[in-house]
């Protein structure tokens, strides 16, 4: 991460005044609540405040505190790198605590936080290995051995977050799971097996740590999305298709587009496919533009989304970006030959 991300990072993570004034008030109501449930004990309202507020004036000014009491893991903000401040808080109404840890010989997996939109859920999640094991790998994923969810398609991926510390026994992961619909609300249940690590592209990945993990907990995270009704003719490959609908988060963009020829437009697609030089990623033959409001605009180039065709005449293809997207200030959105104004 660039300096410039890392001051923008740290400038996204710092309290407002009215946002410390709240967590301060917040922490008094539940220090309160804490009292009357310990009725019979000693009074000790009055230590117990001042050392509250003496705590108070250290922790306000820690950015890892204001974050997790605002609600967003300090770990998923470095994996987001968002735009400013007003997106740091717009990401944190969102976000839905787990906290929940699946443990045995082989290690304990902590079921952090959970973010989504209509398409795309992110899991962050820890994993913590035996002592006196290193984990220090360029990449790591677990194999997924199950995964059951209300949607019955669905793709899924790991990608590993710097926790700071490269060299031991815990690494910080975050899990997407792209579906056709929204599984917000919903009840996942996986087993996740065998920890493995690779070396950077085109490094193949190893199992390093053998074993399972298996848990269930539900996704109350409150999707981002905001969704643009298209319906408009457009041109793909030289073919015709409509493009229904748009659906814009921070972290995806997701297009509808339906044709009878859709089939057809798969096969040039799979056709043009050509891998990058390393040979282990592949340039997206979908590419969209988001044009914003000042001027600049950014393209996808290589592929990090799911792209799904059904019955030759159902598509739904997702895009993710490098870091999530200043969706707020978003003036248009350019797939083939149409250009798409979003009003925000």
């Amino acid at each position: 991460m660039s300096n410039k991300n890392i001051n923008r990072l740290v400038e996204a993570l710092t309290p407002t005044t009215e946002q410390k004034e709240k967590m301060f008030q917040n922490i008094l109501v539940q220090s309160q609540n804490e009292s009357t449930r310990r009725r019979g004990l000693p009074p000790m309202k009055h230590v117990r405040s001042a050392v509250l507020a003496a705590v108070l004036m250290v922790c306000l000014t820690t950015t890892a505190f204001a974050v997790a009491y605002l609600g967003l893991d300090e770990t998923f903000l470095k994996f987001l790198n968002p735009v400013n401040h007003e997106q740091v808080e717009y990401l944190s109404n969102g976000a839905y605590v787990v906290d929940k840890q699946v443990a045995n010989e082989n290690g304990t997996l902590t079921i952090k936080q959970v973010i989504g939109d209509s398409n795309l859920t992110y899991i962050l999640m820890d994993f913590t290995a035996p002592k006196g094991t290193v984990l220090n790998a360029a990449r790591y994923r677990f194999m997924v051995d199950t995964m059951t969810t209300d949607q019955d398609t669905q793709s899924y991926g790991f990608e590993m977050v710097d926790d700071g510390n490269p060299i031991d026994n815990k690494i910080s992961l975050v899990m997407s799971i792209m579906t056709k619909n929204s599984i917000a609300g919903q009840t996942v249940h996986f087993k996740l097996k065998d920890l493995q690590a690779a070396d950077p592209l085109p490094g193949v990945f190893e199992t390093v740590i053998p074993g399972s993990w298996e848990t269930s907990f539900k996704l109350d995270f409150k999707e981002y999305s905001t969704l643009y009704q298209i319906d408009q003719n457009i041109t793909m490959f030289g073919y015709r298709a409509v493009l229904k609908t748009i659906s814009v988060s921070p972290i995806s963009i997701s297009l509808k587009i339906e044709g009878q020829s859709l089939k057809e437009i798969d096969e040039v697609a799979g056709r043009l496919r050509k891998s990058n030089v390393n040979g282990f990623e592949y340039l997206d033959n979908y590419p969209i533009t988001i044009n914003y409001k000042d001027g600049t605009a950014e393209t996808t180039s290589i592929f990090t989304g799911w792209t799904l065709t059904e019955f030759g005449v159902q598509m739904l293809t997702i895009k993710t970006f490098e870091n999530v997207i200043n969706d707020k200030e978003i003036a248009s959105i350019v797939f083939f030959d149409k250009v798409i104004p979003i009003n925000n």
